[in-house]
């Protein structure tokens, strides 16, 4: 627990800035916070369907957020999306309803979503009479995730998410922190770890590592943000207690808050740019899919130049990957110089 602090001053105006006198001390050292939003990508079940599971965090100093959550909802207005939740695997699948609709493209907004809610009422209606019961709650669920965007065209919602991605570009204060794990080729550092604590762990590890090395000019704290998940706060508190006694597997943990915060993503949209950049390294180490990822790659931190925010576990030695090709450089560079 930090002492008493107060702000003072010109910095009573940056959020992030508090002055704290040390006691018996004749001078006084800034407090400087951070925020870390944190979400997920792909099944992290061995077995699930994803080839990988991504954890992905982005943090920015607290007093950047209202700018940036107010450019969000900009940018989402000017899309017709309002508050709207953006889930960006949801966002850009293909809606079957709007390809059969004739000049859908040309259609005025409301009626965009009124032909494609007419044709998913009698989907629904034709999947009670002739489908099981878990097939109707699968398209149940298909509809309620993807009704907010039904009114744009595939090519309008890329569009939103390309101006979304060069957002987080642009954003030069943000760093991007990413763990990567190839569940087809996954063999677990301690037996019995499974992708998503293994993910946590490290996660927390890089930003611990990035706080302690902008910390020798500020002390710098950093607060963990998640989306809200009943069992994934329950576990990552616990291990949140265990690494602030006993560390984690590559660092003592001094500069992040103990207890992380849960919050709605609905609501947040800084989880909602979790979300994307965990979406568009998923889709980068999965299917290949460079364009997203050459544009948010920026924001990756970095130290000396080299990567050290983005992480990809495999057992496999010939990914192509950029981040294990660097690695494989590095290690023939190290060899050759013996």
């Amino acid at each position: 627990m930090l002492p008493c602090s107060k702000r003072l001053g010109r910095d009573a105006l940056a959020p992030r800035r508090f002055f704290e006198a040390t006691p018996g001390a004749k001078f006084f050292c800034i407090i400087v916070m951070r925020l870390f939003y944190l979400d997920e990508s792909g099944n992290p079940e061995i077995t699930g369907s994803s080839g990988s599971y991504v954890l992905a965090a982005i943090g920015l100093p607290i007093e950047r957020w209202t700018a940036c959550d107010k450019a969000i909802n900009q940018l989402k207005s000017s899309h017709y999306l309002g508050s709207t939740e953006i889930h960006t695997a949801w966002m850009l699948r293909s809606y079957s309803e709007q390809l059969a609709i004739p000049s859908f493209d040309k259609m005025g907004i409301l009626q965009r979503r009124d032909a494609v809610l007419r044709i998913r009422e009698k989907k629904i209606e034709q999947y009670k009479k002739e489908k099981s019961p878990q097939a109707l709650k699968g398209l149940k669920k298909n509809y309620k995730n993807t009704e907010a965007y039904i009114h744009l065209t595939l090519e309008e919602r890329k569009r939103f998410i390309n101006e979304l991605a060069a957002k987080i570009k642009s954003w030069t204060f943000l760093r991007l922190f990413g763990e990567v794990i190839d569940k087809n080729n996954y063999h677990p550092p301690k037996p019995g770890i499974i992708p998503q604590t293994q993910a946590f762990e490290r996660i927390v590890t890089r930003i611990e590592k990035y706080l302690s090395h902008i910390s020798m000019e500020t002390n710098e704290y950093g607060l963990l943000i998640h989306d809200e998940c009943e069992s994934v706060a329950a576990a990552h508190v616990s291990k949140m207690k265990q690494y602030h006694i006993r560390g984690t597997f590559k660092s003592r943990v001094d500069h992040i808050i103990k207890t992380p915060l849960f919050v709605s993503s609905n609501h947040t949209n800084m989880v909602q740019i979790a979300d994307l950049c965990a979406y568009i390294l998923r889709r980068y180490y999965d299917l290949g899919e460079q364009t997203l990822y050459d544009v948010i790659k920026t924001r990756i931190d970095k130290a000396g130049g080299d990567v050290v925010g983005l992480n990809h576990y495999t057992n496999n030695k010939d990914c192509p990957c950029e981040v294990c090709r660097k690695k494989r450089r590095k290690q023939t560079f190290s060899h050759h110089s013996l």
